[in-house]
């Protein structure tokens, strides 16, 4: 076997190692939380959950999301009209960019260095999810003015 095959084996089993436990950990994971769903909101304990049982877990989403939405606006809505505007909007914007920028910089100096940045991509790709860097596409609660 020449040598070009010999690499090319080696460097496909070791990928090929790395997704696996990759996928074990996450895997890990997905099954602790399943398990715990299934705890909490399997009724009749057959290991499974009907339809009684996921419209129960909806409905308890369901509020928490709206808990969560209503805690924001109240947060911003400076007028008290229930409902952010164009300038509450905008302060809740610039307050989740401090956020973020605190989560980013790592030493609290003010100033995000590449090592930061990296470090924030590699604890949201490595596991642990950063929340605010990149996380999801789209807008998000009250930039879609609700």
């Amino acid at each position: 076997m020449n040598t070009k095959m010999k690499i090319a084996f080696a460097l496909c089993g070791s990928l090929l190692a790395g997704g696996v436990a990759m996928a074990q950990g996450r895997g890990g994971d997905f099954a602790q939380r399943k398990a715990e769903m299934l705890q909490k909101y399997d009724a009749n304990k057959d290991g499974q959950l009907d339809a009684q049982e996921k419209a129960a877990l909806r409905a308890e989403f369901k509020e928490k999301r709206q808990a969560m939405h209503a805690k924001r606006i109240a947060q911003f809505d400076s007028n008290k009209d229930g409902q952010l505007d164009d300038s509450e909007r905008a302060v809740a914007k610039k307050a989740r960019a401090a956020k973020m920028f605190e989560r980013l910089d790592l030493d609290g100096n003010g100033a995000i260095t590449l090592n930061e940045l990296e470090q924030a991509q590699m604890s949201k790709h490595g596991g642990g999810h950063h929340r605010g860097f990149g996380h999801r596409g789209g807008k998000r609660g009250f930039d879609r003015g609700e």
